[in-house]
C-alpha cells in the first residue's frame, strides 16, 4: 500500500472514530452517517455472496442493524470497516445457509481490464449489433465469475472490482497474504480462459 493510500486510510479511520464516539454518546443520527458512508461498499460485498438483489438489500440492512447492536463490543482493534465487513460476510453466509442458495457476484466492466483484456469499444447509437454484443459480454462476465469457486470469486471481487489491496484482503479474511495472491491469480487465469472469445487481444 502506498503512502497516499495509507494517509487516506488514516483519515478515514479518524473520521470513523469521531462518528463512533458520537454514536456511543447517544447520538442516534450519527450512525446514519456511517450507513451512508459504507452502504455501497457493504452492498457490493454482500452481492459477492447473495444472488438475488432484493435479498441482498435485506442482508445489507440486517448487517447494519447487527453493527449498531454490536457497537458496545467494538474495541477498535481493527478498522470499523474491517469489523463491519466481517459482519456483512457472516450475515451473508447465514442467509445462504437459510436459503440454501449458491453465492454469486455483481460485476463492473473494469474487471475485464483487471484480468488482462481490453474490451471491444462499442458505440450503441451507431452500432446496435455491437451494443448487443456488449450486453452479451457483460452477461458472459457475470456467468464466468459465478463459475469460480467461492474463495477465488471473493478474492477477485474484493481485489479487482472493489480495488482492495491484497494485504487488506488477507487481514479481513484472516489468511496469509500468499493465499490471497494465489486466489487472485488463479481466479484471473480461469476468467481469461472463460472470457477469451469475447474480447480483443487474447493471447
Amino acid at each position: 500500500m502506498g503512502e497516499r493510500e495509507e494517509r487516506e486510510g488514516t483519515r478515514a479511520a479518524a473520521a470513523d472514530a469521531a462518528i463512533l464516539a458520537r454514536v456511543q454518546r447517544g447520538d442516534c443520527e450519527a450512525f446514519g452517517e456511517l450507513v451512508a458512508r459504507y452502504q455501497g461498499r457493504v452492498h457490493a460485498i454482500v452481492r459477492g455472496y447473495v444472488r438475488d438483489d432484493e435479498d441482498a438489500l435485506d442482508v445489507v440492512q440486517e448487517t447494519f442493524v447487527k453493527a449498531y447492536q454490536g457497537l458496545r463490543g467494538f474495541r477498535g482493534g481493527s478498522s470499523f470497516y474491517t469489523w463491519l465487513y466481517r459482519i456483512a460476510v457472516n450475515t451473508s453466509k447465514d442467509h445462504l445457509r437459510k436459503r440454501a442458495c449458491r453465492p454469486s457476484v455483481s460485476l463492473e466492466d473494469e474487471l475485464l481490464q483487471d484480468v488482462g483484456f481490453e474490451p471491444v469499444a462499442v458505440d450503441p447509437a451507431s452500432d446496435p449489433a455491437g451494443s448487443a454484443e456488449r450486453q452479451e459480454l457483460r452477461t458472459a462476465v457475470r456467468a464466468a465469475v459465478n463459475q469460480l469457486p467461492e474463495k477465488l470469486r471473493i478474492a477477485v471481487t474484493l481485489h479487482d472490482i472493489e480495488g482492495w489491496p491484497q494485504q487488506e484482503i488477507a487481514a479481513v479474511l484472516e489468511c496469509p497474504l500468499g493465499t490471497v495472491k494465489s486466489h487472485v491469480f488463479r481466479g484471473r487465469a480461469k476468467l481469461r480462459q472463460l472470457l477469451g472469445r469475447y474480447v480483443e487481444g487474447e493471447e
